[in-house]
């Protein structure tokens, strides 16, 4: 039974229309024995040919090193069918049934628990959304990133870091396997280890009270389905790659991108206990293996400007013996000050113009319905243009109602456009860095006006620019 309203809590998760619908257990499948290594998307395409599922999750069995999962359909006959057409599959799962009676009796009150329980993890849910970069959920959306999880909650005011926690999971849960990302989120008491695979923590559960005396306590990650519903687009974009709890201003100067032939191969846990060994403070380490690049999120931005500065046996022995190129991301600017009837009032950029809107008479009469416009200046060798408004809501008219440009001018590529639309406070909008570094050449405007001020929102390029980065290590 609790068991099963463990099950439930992770379908409200899921899905939250279910709580609405106390009947649904009379169309769901409880399956157990089910291998460490099918994912719910993998388990799920085991029944869609006997109808549509609605919702499908998979829980640890931590004292047999299994997994126990439920699936519902949308009609009660494809159920039916399933239950009495399907069996064992060696290798995939071993029992199949039907929800029992003396649950379905039940059920409203079991639903309703279910539903009162998951609403108090609710924050926990919230939390571990916050810490997980959405970069992993867009490329290993059906590894399932919760399953490959041991999420922990830490004592208030705890000073435990990612390195120590990952030895607590190595030596204390005794897990296995490769490490791709340690995170603590301080704020929140919580913090996690995610392994590439899932077979080698299955049993860490059974382990969980000797996390007391550590002031620890772990969490069935399985409780909280992810969804990879966001991120996207062409490259890698900065905001992918970080938990979203680390895109707030105060980690602004704190995180450094690290790049190698390498990098790939890292155990993140690891890098961060040699990175730590070496005083550098660490509040995560995330190696992203599909993008071969790791990001690392320091304490402060002292450690940040520490850990760039260092030579390349450090990250020999840190990495291994192949170069690692290093970029800090997001180094706050000097405040913005526009020169006097230099910057007006904001300027946009826009990139990928046809040859027809490159003269300014054009982009002047294209852009008036927005508001007035000040001047206009078109780079034709870069197909791109700055317009510069009488007042920052014209700007901001222009940017909501982008769709109407994208109608009428060909929609460039997702890694030629960024909209810093956060800068809007500093009266100034830059959609081009390509644009910002030709006008350190050529352009109208001094460069040091041009500067975008946040570069946590900028894309990362194939390469990072060489103004703001350093190349280290040894070559085998």
């Amino acid at each position: 039974m609790a068991r099963v309203r463990d099950l439930i809590e992770a379908l409200l998760e899921s899905q939250p229309i279910l709580a609405e619908d106390s009947t649904f257990l009379r169309r769901a499948l409880v399956v157990g024995g089910v291998n460490s290594l099918i994912s719910p998307v993998h388990l799920e395409s085991f029944f869609t040919r006997y109808g549509a599922v609605m919702a499908t999750v998979l829980l640890r069995d931590a004292a047999r090193g299994e997994r126990i999962g439920m699936l519902v359909f949308f009609a009660e006959s494809d159920c039916l069918e399933a239950a009495e057409s399907e069996a064992a599959r060696p290798g995939a799962y071993r029992t199949i049934s039907r929800v029992d009676d003396e649950i379905l009796h039940n059920s409203v009150e079991l639903v309703k628990d279910a539903a009162d329980q998951q609403s108090r993890r609710s924050s926990t849910a919230e939390a571990f959304r916050r810490m997980v970069p959405w970069r992993y959920l867009e490329a290993d959306a059906q590894e399932d990133i919760q399953l490959r999880c041991l999420l922990l909650r830490t004592w208030p005011r705890s000073t435990a870091t990612p390195s120590h926690l990952y030895g607590v999971a190595r030596t204390t849960l005794r897990a296995t396997g490769r490490v791709c990302a340690v995170v603590v989120y301080r704020s929140r008491s919580m913090a996690m280890v995610v392994f590439d695979e899932s077979r080698g923590i299955e049993r860490c559960g059974s382990r969980e009270t000797q996390l007391f005396d550590m002031h620890l306590a772990l969490h069935d990650a399985g409780l909280y389905p992810l969804v990879a519903d966001r991120g996207g687009g062409h490259g890698a974009a900065m905001r992918d790659l970080l938990p979203p709890f680390c895109r707030s201003p105060e980690f602004l100067g704190r995180i450094v991108v690290l790049r190698g032939p390498g990098v790939a191969s890292l155990d993140a846990g690891e890098v961060c206990r040699r990175v730590e060994e070496l005083h550098h403070p660490v509040e995560a380490l995330l190696v992203h293996r599909a993008d071969r690049l790791a990001v690392v999120v320091l304490r402060s931005r002292d450690d940040a400007r520490a850990l760039m500065s260092e030579s390349g046996e450090f990250w020999r022995r840190a990495c291994g013996p192949q170069p690692i190129t290093t970029q800090l991301i997001g180094a706050p600017s000097p405040p913005f000050f526009p020169r006097q009837g230099l910057f007006p009032a904001v300027a946009i950029s826009r990139s990928g113009l046809p040859l027809e809107y490159r003269m300014e008479h054009h982009l002047r009469h294209y852009f008036e319905p927005f508001g007035h416009v000040e001047s206009c200046v078109a780079y034709t060798t870069m197909a791109a243009a700055m317009i510069i408004f009488s007042t920052p809501d014209a700007a901001a008219r222009a940017l909501r109602d982008r769709l109407a440009l994208d109608h009428s001018w060909p929609a460039p590529r997702d890694d030629q456009v960024v909209d810093y639309l956060r800068l809007l406070r500093f009266r100034m909008l830059l959609l081009t860095r390509d644009v910002s570094n030709l006008m350190e050449e050529a352009g109208p405007l001094a460069y040091e006006d041009a500067l975008p001020v946040d570069l946590a929102n900028d894309l990362l390029l194939p390469g990072p620019p060489p103004s703001c980065s350093r190349v280290s290590g040894f070559r085998a």
